[in-house]
Parts: structure tokens; C-alpha cells; sequence
């Protein structure tokens, strides 16, 4: 016999994945091929069915039709970076159970690796199966069977990211130091002059904003600084436009860091001046 607890459980997500009504009301839409995925008014515990996601026959391997509908998903949860789900395999009941558990769990593992894949950090991501266990309909009709055969994304939390610590480059004997910095988005990069003389960098990137693509600083030397924050991930590439060998790139990958997994709901995201042949010598501060 079903106990309550299970059948309420059983009756929510049936609910939430076969009824619009329901999924109206909650406000959280699962992506169609005409309705793209919205988190904005999506809570903690909703489930939404991936209607779309296919596999081969009797395997883990994602059908070409999947892709689009896991592009949108993986573009979303980059967009709201702090969105934890849990995609979640079921099958119908042909074969065993040891079967079927192993090829739920292998599927699930396969859509977590493609949103990964396309960029999706792996922390806001979780992966499981459960075999035939927790049925939408009957596995003794067709329908039933085809209803069964599925995967789900429950928003199970939000991340909490680790404020990243800032990080400077030294302009030291006409070069940066470090040439190329990688830092997580969200870091203050801090530019210390350490030469005798006004150094101009310049942001090649043509998207980058306007704050980031004119000098860092008019007045010379020893210790002026300036700052920038790098929200988005990208490769930010800069120069000296008068000294060329002041030159060096910015990495900015996503944030990875996890502090705590919260219970509340996930939506409550050129200057120029003159060249001193013999400056004094200046350390290059180590790390």
C-alpha cells in the first residue's frame, strides 16, 4: 500500500509536470520548442519535466533533437548563476530494476555533462535517477510508458558564491607583471605603476564598456594605481599604446567557489611624458 507521504509526493510532481494549469500557477514553465526556459518566478522544489530531452533506445546518448532545448537550458542557468537544480532521470518499467536505475542515472549524468559542457557552472548543478520508482502513469499502456520516460529539473537551492579576492598587476621595468592574469568573475584587478613614468593601457575589446577601454591613469609613477571589476566571464586583452610591451590579458572565468546551499526560494541575480634612461630600480612585489 502507498503510504501518504509517498502519494503526496507522487501527486505534486504529477501535478507540476502534466497539468498547465498547475504549472500557470506556479508561475515556473518547463521549456517547450516554442517556450523558452524563464527562472525568474521560479522557487525552491519546483519541478519541471524536460519534454524534448531524448536519448537512443536502451542508452545514455542525448538525440540530436535534445540539443536545442538544452541550449536554452544551459543559457538560462548561466544568466542566473546562483540557480542550483538537480536533473533527475526516470524510466518505464520494462526491464529490471537494477536495469533501469543504472540507465536513469547515466542519462541524468549525460544532460549534466552537456550543461557543463556548454558552460553552466558544475556547482549549480546535481545529477540522479530513479528507474522506474516514481511514475507519472500506468507502464501498462504505451502512453503511460512514454509518459514515464523522462527528465526533470528541480530547483533544489541557491549557491552563495565566495567573494573573490582582488588581485593586482605590477607595470614594473615596462612590462605587466603578471602578463596574464585568470581570475573568477566578480574580482577587482588593480594596476599598480611601478615605473618612472605614465603608462597608457588600453582595452582592445569592442564590447567591452567604455570605463575599460581609455587610460588607466595620466600621472607618473611609483605607486599610482587603478582599479577595475570584471563581472563577466571573457578574455579582456590590453595594451600601452605609447610602451607596446605593457601589454597583457585578463581571464575572467565563471565563479565556482560555494559557501552554502540556502532553504529559501531561488527568487525571493595616452599619456605621454619623457623617457628617464636610468630610473631607479623598483621590486617587483612577489606574491
Amino acid at each position: 500500500m502507498m503510504t501518504k507521504c509517498k502519494f503526496q509526493h507522487w501527486l505534486s510532481i504529477f501535478f507540476l509536470a502534466v497539468s498547465p494549469l498547475a504549472i500557470a500557477e506556479s508561475g515556473c514553465q518547463a521549456p517547450t520548442g516554442s517556450q523558452p526556459l524563464v527562472l525568474s518566478d521560479c522557487q525552491q522544489g519546483d519541478v519541471l519535466v524536460l519534454r524534448g530531452v531524448n536519448f537512443a533506445t536502451a542508452s545514455a546518448q542525448l538525440t540530436p533533437d535534445s540539443i536545442s532545448l538544452l541550449d536554452n537550458v544551459a543559457q538560462e542557468l548561466m544568466a542566473n548563476p546562483t540557480v542550483q537544480v538537480a536533473i533527475q532521470g526516470h524510466t518505464d518499467a520494462v526491464g529490471s530494476q537494477e536495469y533501469n536505475l543504472n540507465l536513469s542515472r547515466n542519462r541524468a549524468q549525460s544532460v549534466k555533462n552537456y550543461l557543463t559542457n556548454q558552460g553552466v557552472n558544475p556547482l549549480q548543478l546535481q545529477s540522479s535517477g530513479y528507474g522506474f520508482s516514481v511514475p507519472l502513469a500506468s507502464n501498462d499502456t504505451a502512453s503511460g510508458r512514454a509518459a514515464n520516460r523522462r527528465v526533470e529539473m528541480k530547483l533544489v537551492g541557491t549557491l552563495v558564491l565566495a567573494q573573490p579576492k582582488p588581485q593586482k598587476v605590477y607595470m614594473s621595468t615596462f612590462q605587466a607583471k603578471p602578463q596574464v592574469l585568470t581570475v573568477p568573475a566578480g574580482t577587482e584587478v588593480t594596476w599598480v605603476n611601478y615605473d618612472e613614468i605614465s603608462h597608457n593601457v588600453t582595452f582592445r575589446n569592442a564590447s567591452v564598456s567604455s570605463n575599460k577601454s581609455s587610460r588607466v591613469w595620466n600621472m607618473p609613477w611609483l605607486g599610482e594605481t587603478y582599479s577595475l571589476t570584471f563581472d563577466q566571464p571573457g578574455e579582456y586583452v590590453y595594451k600601452c599604446d605609447v610602451h607596446g610591451d605593457v601589454n597583457g590579458r585578463i581571464v575572467v572565468e565563471p565563479r565556482v567557489d560555494k559557501l552554502v546551499t540556502t532553504e529559501s526560494p531561488v527568487y525571493p541575480g595616452q599619456t605621454t611624458s619623457s623617457y628617464m634612461a636610468h630610473q631607479s630600480v623598483k621590486p617587483y612585489p612577489s606574491k
